[in-house]
């Protein structure tokens, strides 16, 4: 919502594009890379228990966190390096799939 009121403003300081040493940067790549660590952590010790199970819901939750974050900021870096094909695809892998349903599908 502050993204979008930001419009109304002159100079519309809120929308990027930003320099690299911005601190909403900075903060955006902490988070990132937290993400990849804690989902990978997660991976690592769900599989390390083998008395619990985890159900297919759980796991497709963790390996879309994780598979955001690796787009993510694989998308970044590849806009970083100026590799604008590589970019691009990795945006479109990132991109969300709304109402994808294989369960009605006639074989």
């Amino acid at each position: 919502m502050l993204t979008f009121f930001s419009y109304l403003l002159p100079d519309d300081p809120i929308h990027g594009p930003w320099f690299q040493l911005n601190s909403i940067k900075w903060l955006a790549n902490i988070v990132g890379v937290a993400l990849i660590v804690g989902t990978s952590l997660m991976i690592k010790n769900r599989s390390a228990k083998k008395d619990q199970t985890s159900g297919y819901f759980d796991w497709y939750l963790i390996y879309l966190a994780f598979g955001l974050g690796v787009t993510g900021m694989g998308a970044q870096l590849t806009r970083l390096a100026d590799w604008a094909f590589f970019s691009a695809y990795s945006l479109i892998i990132s991109a969300p799939v709304e109402n994808l349903d294989f369960s009605n599908e006639i074989s």
